[in-house]
């Protein structure tokens, strides 16, 4: 569990709400948009990575006590490896027994080709699976969980409004798929994933395990990216 003897400063439920949407205006405005992309993705990551950092700080916190309220501590891995094999087994499963067949792949050509990053895919690939996957855990379960219980009361409906909000910033990385319902389904997805990641982190599973299942989930994501690259 997310110890509770450690006594970090509430964020007023207002800014709260600024910060679960951060990522979304990020995403808007860096990958849809992409408004100044080389400007605006670095500086919004690099706020986001702060703030906790700040709230940490303002709450007096040493950087150990820092650490245990993020939930990094020692784990053999296996339960992350668990749930990022069956994470990357549903997402693959749903590609190829149901999505495949439904989109156009020229949709997601378009958009990485405008993004500049066709001869780069595999390496945003990995640095999307590697790094990108660290920083959400750090500030989706690492320090936006530890705020909405603050506010929140029950594992439950931390997981729901967790996994919800994690899922909104996808909407705008997904807006190429076609059609609203194939966005939606796409999002729900994601959606679902955040829950489970935030219930590994109430149920006191190291922030690690939430990692690499995370890790493996992008990969397969990736994956099928690269598959639509090459028809």
């Amino acid at each position: 569990m997310i110890p509770m003897s450690l006594t970090v400063k509430r964020i007023p439920l207002p800014i709260l709400a600024g910060l679960c949407l951060l990522p979304a205006f990020q995403t808007a405005v860096s990958v849809h948009f992409q408004w100044h992309t080389a400007i605006t993705y670095p500086a919004l990551k690099t706020l986001m990575i702060i703030i906790p950092i700040a709230a940490w700080l303002m709450s007096n916190l040493s950087a150990s006590e820092a650490l245990n309220l993020l939930g990094w501590k020692r784990t053999n891995m296996l339960p992350g490896v668990i749930v990022g094999v069956l994470m990357s087994g549903c997402v693959l499963a749903g590609y190829y027994g149901w999505l495949r067949p439904r989109i156009d792949p020229s949709l997601l050509a378009v958009k990485v080709r405008s993004l500049g990053l066709v001869e780069y895919y595999w390496a945003m690939a990995v640095f999307i699976s590697l790094l990108h996957s660290l920083f959400e855990e750090y500030y989706w379960r690492g320090f936006i969980l530890v705020q909405l219980r603050g506010w929140l009361q029950g594992t439950s409906a931390l997981c729901l409004i967790g996994g919800v909000l994690f899922g909104l910033h996808h909407i705008f990385a997904l807006l190429w798929l076609p059609g609203p319902a194939m966005v939606g389904l796409c999002v729900a997805g994601t959606m679902a994933a955040g829950g489970i990641w935030f219930w590994m982190r109430l149920r006191g599973y190291s922030i690690l395990d939430c990692y690499v299942s995370h890790v493996l989930a992008d990969l397969a994501i990736f994956w099928i990216g690269y598959d639509l690259l090459q028809n």
